[in-house]
């Protein structure tokens, strides 16, 4: 009996299988058979038209639009991702274009406080010619930033392009210098002025060229009486004619004839310091004019008390009469 129940369950279980197998296949086979029906039904008056539509490829056409929707989508994506890497770089290279175009804005800028710059330095040497002229020496110090030349022309050094704030740095360094150096030569060449002022204004030069017939101080009479007198000046005696010139720069206080002085001319100097030129034969000065050291102020005579053509010069320091030579 057991024997068979075996049998027996062993052909059952084969006979499920079978119709399983058959079942499925059938299912399959009625699916493959399976449509879909489009109607497409027109106006009145017009045949409906039908689409027979199978499975497979509906489900086909599905499968390769689901396809075609994934690749259209990674592609929409992907140009996002594109476009937005291409709009930040976009950004980054205007953000680059406007820092360019400051740091070439700055160095315009500098270019031309540079240009400034080396106006005032042309206008510091010319100051500092003018300083030199005044003195009439090459003797002076140089100046700070006046660099002397020599024979030697060596230079060298790594080329190093600077930065735009060593660039500032230096123009602020020049500025400040210039301002220090101009002020320092301004100050120089006023006290410069004012020294040769003083000197143009001091009796420095011969009056007359000639020979020296009396000195200043004690001497005997020219007039042969055996006697002595004082003498406030010193005569210089030369040809009838000869120019006389002013000792230094000044005006003119007297112009005309003064006693035994005959024609005279008297130049005040200022600081006390007065000089006169006695016996001219002709006056070529008047009063109140401004004359310069070595201008022709009047012409050798022998007018007034005088033995002979020649010049009475004189020098007095607030009204005294010292003597000229000291001067000389």
């Amino acid at each position: 009996m057991f024997l068979v129940k075996c049998i027996r369950y062993y052909c059952q279980e084969k006979w499920h299988r079978f119709r399983k197998k058959t079942s499925s296949k059938q299912l399959a086979k009625q699916e493959a058979l399976r449509e879909y029906t489009l109607m497409l039904v027109p106006h009145k008056g017009h045949k409906v038209i039908r689409l027979r539509l199978p499975v497979k490829l509906v489900k086909g056409t599905g499968i390769v639009l689901c396809m075609l929707l994934v690749i259209v989508g990674g592609t929409i994506i992907n140009y996002r991702n594109a476009a937005s890497d291409a709009s930040v770089d976009k950004q980054e290279l205007e953000k680059l274009r406007q820092i360019n175009q400051a740091q070439t804005s700055q160095i315009e800028e500098l270019a031309k406080t540079t240009s400034v710059l080396q106006e005032d330095m042309n206008r510091l040497n010319k100051l500092d010619t003018d300083i030199r002229q005044l003195v009439n020496s090459e003797q002076l110090p140089t100046s700070r930033g006046v660099s002397g030349r020599s024979g030697y022309g060596g230079q060298g050094g790594p080329v190093v392009k600077p930065t735009l704030l060593q660039l500032q740095t230096l123009v602020g360094e020049l500025q400040s210098d210039v301002q220090v150096r101009e002020e320092n030569l301004i100050s120089l060449k006023d006290m410069l002025v004012a020294r040769n002022a003083r000197l143009a204004a001091t009796p420095a030069i011969w009056p007359v060229t000639g020979e020296v017939t009396s000195r200043f101080g004690w001497r005997s009479s020219p007039w042969g009486d055996g006697g002595g007198d004082w003498h406030p000046g010193i005569d210089i005696a030369g040809d009838y004619g000869t120019p006389i010139v002013a000792t230094a720069d000044g005006v003119v206080d007297y112009s005309g004839w003064y006693g035994g002085y005959g024609n005279l001319v008297k130049i005040s100097h200022g600081n006390g310091i007065e000089t006169m030129y006695g016996h001219c034969s002709q006056i070529a000065a008047h009063v109140g004019q401004q004359v310069r050291k070595g201008e022709v102020i009047a012409y050798m005579g022998s007018t007034g008390n005088s033995t002979g053509t020649h010049c009475h010069y004189e020098v007095r320091l607030n009204g005294t009469a010292v003597n000229p030579e000291s001067f000389l």
